[in-house]
């Protein structure tokens, strides 16, 4: 059964952090006018059946020949709606905000990951231009609100390309997101991964260094019971070589003040909390929430080191950083802009996916 095959390779990716993260990512496979797809708030690292989500491809098809609000709430609650319609009978998780996107691409098998390398690209000031030097086929498709909007470009694009070049892209870069690789077999998807790789880390002029470096102890553990008030969860801790670099000052650590991706927000917030080497920790971190409307989960320490409130937020914050690094090849740090951001911070499938999301 070709499922037990997209499971097994799922699990692979999903436990492969340089592949994806927590519940980030998702993968489809297309059979007998049924589309297979990824539960919303399931990891692929440890997924079963009950993960997938069986889908009538025809009734999702039908989905294009609707009319939806121009107000962003309202359209995203009326693709909701018709989305869970199209389940087969007996099916009771949500799909994946992607689905639509899995749905449209005209691949018996779709995988779409974060890599922090291809990352490098998709959030990078010349990421556009290395793209279509380094991926002449791909499609790169810019910063747009997920859900239908993205797939109503991406199937906009493909059309289009279609007709100029009469081949079907398979591979997709999605700025400030991720990328999308379809084939007729899942072994063809990892080749094209493979090759996706290592064409990206043969144009790189660093790798990042985590490799980790001693702390004041003392100073550790009272930054840590300061934060340890405001959270039930246990604060983690952590300092490297590429940590200390950013930790020097506000002018370095510019390169990861913000968000490059919507995981990094839902799991490690839209940006992290910068605390001056004098500065008191705990009045920074109350006046982060007075004016943002909530708490930071990572705080970094100038010369000190990265705390993270719970397990979730540390690798993402890790995440960011080897971004920031690869993206030094191609022009530097490229933030999601403030209105997605804002978009993403206050989209309810974004808060619906953190809440069910596994550790």
């Amino acid at each position: 059964m070709s499922l037990a095959t997209l499971i097994e390779h799922s699990r692979r990716y999903g436990s492969d952090a340089s592949f994806v993260l927590l519940g980030g990512g998702n993968t489809s496979y297309k059979e007998g006018g049924i589309l297979y797809v990824k539960a919303s708030g399931h990891a692929l690292g440890t997924i079963g059946e009950e993960g997938f989500v069986r889908m009538d491809l025809a009734k999702m098809e039908g989905i294009w020949n609707k009319q939806y609000s121009q107000d962003d709430d309202t359209r995203e609650d009326e693709v909701l709606r018709d989305m869970m319609a199209c389940r087969l009978e007996g099916e009771s998780a949500r799909p994946s905000v992607e689905a639509l996107l899995h749905a449209l691409l005209p691949f018996t098998y779709v995988v779409h990951l974060h890599p922090a390398i291809v990352n490098g690209l998709t959030c990078a000031q010349e990421g556009r231009q290395t793209v279509a030097r380094l991926f002449p086929d791909a499609l790169w498709i810019e910063l747009v609100k997920p859900g239908f909007i993205l797939a109503q470009t991406v199937r906009q694009r493909m059309t289009v390309h279609t007709k100029q070049t009469g081949a079907v892209c398979s591979l997709i870069f999605l700025q400030n997101h991720g990328i999308f690789v379809g084939g007729a077999s899942l072994e063809e998807i990892s080749l094209q991964y493979e090759q996706v790789m290592k064409r990206i880390e043969s144009a790189l002029i660093r790798k990042p260094d985590f490799t980790a470096l001693k702390a004041d102890e003392a100073k550790v553990e009272a930054v840590r019971s300061v934060l340890q008030r405001y959270t039930d969860e246990e604060v983690l801790f952590a300092m490297n070589k590429e940590y200390a670099r950013l930790l020097v000052d506000e002018i370095s650590f510019a390169a990861v003040a913000s968000s490059f991706t919507p995981d990094h927000i839902v799991y490690a917030g839209f940006k992290p909390l910068w605390v001056g080497k004098d500065e008191d920790v705990a009045k920074a971190f109350e006046e982060f929430e007075a004016q943002h409307s909530g708490r930071a989960k990572i705080v970094c320490v100038q010369d000190l080191g990265v705390f993270s409130l719970g397990p979730k937020p540390m690798p993402l914050f890790r995440d960011s950083v080897a971004i920031s690094v690869y993206t030094e090849s191609f022009g530097g740090p490229l933030f999601m802009d403030e209105p997605m951001i804002d978009f993403i911070r206050n989209w309810e499938v974004e808060k619906y996916r953190s809440k069910v999301s596994a550790p």
